[in-house]
């Protein structure tokens, strides 16, 4: 069993909850004295160890408590990514030692305070990225807010599920250890930020992609900590998770065929922590999307689409969304990777292997030719209408309409803020224009850069953005729409648009620079009524369902 930490309660006890020392700012922890930095206008504390490290017996356990600090912590530089591999999304790691957050706090900030705190949970298809990527100052000083973010596992580390952990599993389940990391994170938050300056009853949760879908898994977990708010972005692309026996499946299929780790007993557990972190991470492809939670019935106790449709979720304020071009982005990673350009035979196959005998209305619905013309740029040489085409209805389907159905669900029983980033000329820091596809608009992640816009890619280089005078006011305004949230449980509008929740009528704010604007047509133009029997059939639900 994991080592229960010893207790430095005399240390806590010498050192007041906020130090305002000019350039080392301390704070009083449960662990510890914490000693950050004054960076400008804001106070960053960094790399502070929110679990201990998930090494050794606790390779694929639940996260433990750290142990306290014997001396003042010192919080000046970021812990380690989580174990990845090579990606545009994240920073290449063997480093299991990785349980660390980061929180920007505004400078003028004492215990005092109380001010909302916002917790970042990154995204990267739960197999890539870091806490560290994310400088929470602009969000922290422009909404006088807190900015927590935070590393959590990843990949096979983070999601394995196999029989053999499960034996050594408290619950008797295996495969969510990332989502239980995000959980001691936001325990630690609770308890620790007020010597920071935060408010523990104002914690709002956000993330994007798999951070997105994070954030809507754990609002059903009943052991996720009480949160005031949360926000996703681009996480509506699962429609149902793999069941705790089907992940299992999968996981001992995965440890046997590219770990050598064969069985599902003790032989195969004393196997899978022999592997150096190298030989996990090398396990998988860094661009490996079939990694992720799992319906263990503790953790995630059902299927968060039917968790949401019967109520069993914590009701609080959303703001939920999507990008209107998503999938252009991974239609043009396949490319950068060495797929071949889609033509219009390949297009028609991919689209009857992925739907089968409904094939046929899908391209019905989407055909080559209504993706050509001025609005659909092409390279001279390339067929580009297959391309624009695939990534129109995986955008539909996968990300607009999956956003729709959850804002469906939640506005039955909460309040829900939907929104669409509508910028054709949107950043993109992940991917430069590929030949078939070289307009890549308002991609997956593409609205990052409007929040923080520090970002860059840690693989292309690309980034910090220069937006134009318009995307800086839109910036401002998705800056403060998110940080209302967080402060006032709405998003109070900047300048005169007026962001009205989600109801019948299915009201989405368009973020589209330089003023935001509500509009109707959302349903309409992601043909959300002809996906709706595959959604709700992939989710588990009625026909019947409010959508």
């Amino acid at each position: 069993m994991p080592l229960k930490p010893i207790r430095m309660a005399a240390l806590a006890l010498c050192l007041s909850p906020l130090a305002a020392q000019a350039q080392s700012p301390v704070v009083s922890t449960q662990y510890g004295a914490v000693q950050g930095t004054t960076v400008g206008a804001v106070n960053e504390w960094l790399g502070i160890p929110y679990a201990a490290p998930p090494v050794g017996r606790l390779r694929w356990y639940p996260p433990q408590p750290p142990a306290p600090f014997t001396s003042t912590y010192q919080a000046t530089q970021f812990g380690s990514s989580c174990p990845q591999g090579v990606s545009q999304f994240g920073r290449p790691s063997t480093d299991e030692d990785c349980l660390y957050l980061n929180i920007y706090v505004p400078a003028g900030a004492t215990a005092a305070s109380r001010l909302p705190v916002m917790v970042w949970i990154h995204g990267g298809a739960f197999v890539d990225g870091e806490g560290a990527d994310y400088d929470g100052s602009p969000l922290a000083t422009q909404g006088n807010v807190i900015v927590v973010t935070i590393n959590y596992r990843l990949g096979l580390l983070g999601f394995l599920a196999h029989p053999a952990l499960a034996a050594y599993d408290p619950n008797g389940s295996s495969g969510n250890y990332g989502l239980q990391d995000q959980q001691a994170a936001l325990a630690w938050v609770n308890r620790n930020i007020g010597g920071f300056g935060g408010n523990p009853t104002r914690i709002t949760i956000f993330g994007e992609s798999a951070g997105g879908a994070s954030v809507e898994t754990q609002l059903t977990s009943p052991s996720l900590p009480k949160v005031a708010a949360a926000i996703i972005q681009s996480g509506d692309y699962m429609q149902s998770l793999p069941t705790l026996s089907g992940a299992e499946a999968t996981g001992v299929a995965t440890a046997t065929g590219k770990l050598a780790c064969g069985g599902t007993g003790a032989l195969a557990y004393l196997c899978l922590h022999a592997k150096s972190a190298a030989d996990i991470v090398g396990a998988i492809s860094p661009a490996d999307l079939d990694v992720s939670p799992n319906v263990d019935g503790t953790t995630v106790p059902q299927q968060p689409l039917q968790a949401y449709a019967a109520g069993h979720y914590q009701h609080v304020p959303v703001i939920n969304g999507s990008n209107h071009d998503e999938y252009r982005l991974f239609v043009g990673i396949d490319e950068l990777l060495g797929e071949p350009v889609l033509t219009a035979a390949a297009y028609m196959n991919d689209v009857a292997s992925a739907f089968g005998s409904f094939g046929m209305a899908v391209l019905a619905q989407y055909p080559v030719s209504a993706y050509e013309g001025a609005a659909y740029p092409c390279t001279q040489g390339y067929d580009c209408g297959p391309s624009y085409a695939y990534a129109a209805l995986v955008t539909d389907y996968s990300f607009a309409c999956g956003a729709h159905l959850l804002n469906s669900l939640l506005a039955q029983s909460t309040t829900v803020y939907s929104y669409e980033l509508n910028d054709p000329h949107a950043p993109d820091l992940f991917l430069p224009p590929e030949p078939a596809i070289p307009n890549l608009g308002d991609s997956h992640a593409s609205e990052l850069p409007y929040l923080w816009p520090r970002l860059t890619d840690p693989l292309l280089g690309l980034g910090p953005e220069a937006f134009s005078a318009p995307q800086l006011q839109l910036a401002s305004s998705m800056r403060a729409f998110w940080t209302s949230l967080a402060r006032y449980g709405r998003p109070l509008a900047p300048l005169a648009t007026t962001w009205q929740p989600y109801n019948t009528q299915g009201l989405v704010l368009s973020l589209v620079p330089p003023a935001p604007a509500l509009e109707s047509s959302f349903v309409t133009a992601h043909h959300c009524a002809f996906w709706k029997p595959v959604l709700l059939g992939q989710a588990g639900l009625p026909g019947s369902t409010a959508y």
